[in-house]
């Protein structure tokens, strides 16, 4: 008698569908891996902006407004407190001047995703900025109303290569063709006062 021999069944997982899960997740997590790898260099790479830094009057241009103010001296003491959550950033300002008898504090809470935030602004009100790391340049972005006319401002911040000094250029845009740039620059606070 001639019985026949039953084909082997089919199966699903032939060796080449058993390694295509195992592959798929090896590169997941390799991507994973390798997306970790890159966040953690930036936020390292901007540590260097943590910690109080002191406006040098001397060495920076006027903070006061307008053209006409731009020789004016900075007669107030300014000062930064910045902190790092990841790659957002905390500036807690305090300035001080002689005629008035407490001094102003405010904090802008900086979330680095270039998304719309409001943070307060150092003459009062508030304003709607973005910001964004380029690099290792901290990019701030608003537009402050005043009674002249709306500014479009951006403020970079930079560390110097040394450490030492945190340089901001402040790029403002009016209805005035020639942009006003000013340039000011911290120094490691000393003595907090």
């Amino acid at each position: 008698m001639n019985a026949s021999i039953p084909a082997p069944a089919s199966s699903c997982h032939s060796p080449r569908s058993a390694i295509a899960p195992a592959f798929t997740a090896w590169v997941v997590g390799a991507g994973l891996a390798i997306a970790s790898l890159g966040a953690a260099p930036l936020a390292a790479a901007n540590e260097g902006f943590a910690g109080i830094w002191q406006l040098d009057n001397e060495r920076s241009d006027s903070l006061a407004p307008g053209r006409a103010g731009r020789e004016l001296p900075n007669t107030a003491d300014l000062e930064v407190d910045i902190s790092l959550a990841g790659e957002d950033v905390v500036m807690h300002f305090t300035m001080r001047r002689d005629d008035q008898q407490a001094p102003i504090q405010f904090t802008q809470e900086l979330t680095t995703d270039g998304k719309p935030v409001v943070i307060p602004g150092i003459q009062g009100g508030t304003r709607t900025a973005r910001v964004k790391w380029r690099k290792d340049k901290l990019s701030i972005s608003y537009t402050r109303s005043t009674p002249f006319g709306d500014f479009d401002i951006t403020e970079t911040w930079q560390l110097s290569k040394d450490g030492s000094e945190l340089q901001v250029t402040l790029h403002t845009r009016s209805q005035n063709p020639r942009p006003d740039i000013r340039k000011l620059i911290y120094v490691r606070a000393t003595a907090v006062q």
